[in-house]
């Protein structure tokens, strides 16, 4: 651990009173406009806590929750993820080199903004909140990116070892199981498998027996069963006797939330509208969670589609496409209701016109949503394919120019936004331009499409 990050985890471990208050009713704040759809808001305010004390595992895994709310648990953040965390990602990478800790959080939180799923920079995350000290939100982040690659070797190979040596026997055993099943002729796997065992078998001979110890986790999982009982028994001898409590509803929501219930988290906003119609922050809430249940339920119609391609299963999944994109737009269409100047609002909407190949009604909600900066390089992305979709061919070209301008990176966005621009301006007949793009393009990757047939194009084009 580096001076530096020393004296930032000591910090950290003295934070003064008024500033744990501040995370507090920020984390708070944040929550409630989480509960009301708000997420790119909540973001924000979640980030300040979990900079500002980067040891909190509450914190770091209600980040990580709303982000994943956000983008509907599509397992892969944002369409534009690629692009717009490169940057965050350049500086993650370079300080992990530089062994700056605390700076790999900082970039590593900045790029799960736009991927809340991705397993590199869970693992550089965990492990620079290891050498910080921070052990439970370290080894949360280890299990974050096993969770989205539990095939990944080294990963599960570096997460058996750290949670050996804070002796949770259990999960390090698991990792190396998963490592063994994805790599059977695995040596270390075998081995540690077996020391692992061992060391349990002695641990419990130590501790007093096996039937003992039994007895005790017998105990122990009667009591975890009872809290849970008590847990929600408690919310509905509350809700006795104070009916119109809703801060007790709003708390029910977090909770069944929070432990992945989105049934009952859905029931719940139900309830609470029955005795608050007019709620501005339960509707989008219940709207947000129901677009999360459909999705869900498209993702298992999906798979089993996939499996077993017929007729009826076909016809199953289509229904249940077309009820999440109704839900879908009908919290967009609430957003926009409750307040017409939500960019992202907008843009949602605009992308999902143009998901449906609705061009101009896409193009005017992408002009109201580019007004927002955070937004504005998507925004003039969408809007060049738009005109170019409609035959508008010099008002996309012009938008190509400016998202270019304003976008940086290697992602996939990036190299079809300058493949296209280039395909058109050469058809204009601007073959500067279309060279230029071409170029920028065979720097990142000359391989894309039939790129050498384009460029060849253009410079017989320009040679005649």
């Amino acid at each position: 651990m580096s001076n530096t990050d020393k004296a930032i985890k000591s910090d950290a471990d003295t934070i003064s009173p008024e500033i744990r208050s501040r995370l507090q009713k920020c984390f708070e704040y944040g929550n409630r406009k989480m509960q009301q759809g708000e997420h790119d808001y909540a973001t924000e305010m979640f980030i300040q806590c979990v900079l500002g004390d980067p040891g909190n595992i509450i914190y770091m895994q209600t980040f990580i929750a709303n982000l994943r709310v956000k983008y509907g648990n599509n397992k892969k953040g944002a369409s534009y993820g690629m692009i717009k965390g490169s940057g965050s990602k350049g500086a993650l990478k370079t300080a992990e080199v530089r062994k700056k800790w605390a700076d790999v959080l900082k970039s590593g939180y900045e790029v799960l903004k736009t991927n809340p799923w991705d397993e590199s920079v869970f693992m550089s995350m965990g492990k620079a909140a290891l050498e910080l000290g921070y052990d439970d939100s370290g080894l949360a982040l280890l299990k974050h990116a096993i969770e989205a690659a539990p095939d990944n070797i080294e990963n599960n190979r570096f997460t058996a070892r750290e949670l050996e040596d804070r002796d949770q026997l259990d999960q390090a055993l698991a990792c190396w199981e998963r490592l063994l099943k994805a790599k059977p002729d695995d040596i270390e796997a075998g081995k540690e498998i077996s020391n692992l065992l061992l060391k349990k078998t002695i641990q419990k001979v130590e501790s007093g027996g096996t039937k003992k110890d039994q007895e005790e986790e017998t105990e122990e999982n009667q009591d975890a069963g009872s809290k849970k009982f008590n847990k929600e028994d408690e919310f509905e001898k509350r809700l006795q006797k104070n009916p119109e409590d809703r801060g007790l509803f709003l708390e029910m929501a977090q909770y069944f939330f929070q432990k992945g219930n989105l049934r009952k988290t859905e029931e719940t906003y139900k309830r609470a509208l029955k005795v608050f119609p007019d709620d501005v922050d339960f509707m989008p809430a219940l709207l947000d969670i129901q677009k999360m249940r459909a999705r869900e339920e498209v993702e298992r119609a999906k798979k089993l589609y996939q499996k077993d391609p017929s007729d009826e299963l076909k016809e199953k999944y289509n229904a249940l496409l077309k009820d999440y994109n109704a839900k879908k737009l009908a919290l967009i269409q609430y957003k926009i209701d409750q307040n017409p100047q939500n960019t992202t609002a907008h843009f949602e909407y605009g992308d999902m016109l143009l998901h449906f190949k609705k061009y101009k009604e896409a193009i005017a909600e992408f002009q109201l949503a580019r007004n927002d900066v955070s937004l504005r390089g998507e925004c003039l992305m969408a809007l060049a394919y738009c005109f170019q979709q409609i035959k508008q061919y010099r008002l996309a070209m012009m938008h190509y120019d400016q998202a270019l301008d304003s976008q940086e990176g290697e992602g996939e966005l990036v190299k079809r936004t300058l493949y296209d621009a280039a395909r058109l301006a050469f058809a204009l007949g601007d073959l500067k331009k279309a060279d230029s793009y071409a170029n920028r393009l065979a720097t990142i990757d000359f391989s894309y499409k039939d790129l050498g047939v384009l460029l060849d194009n253009i410079a017989k084009k320009r040679d005649n």
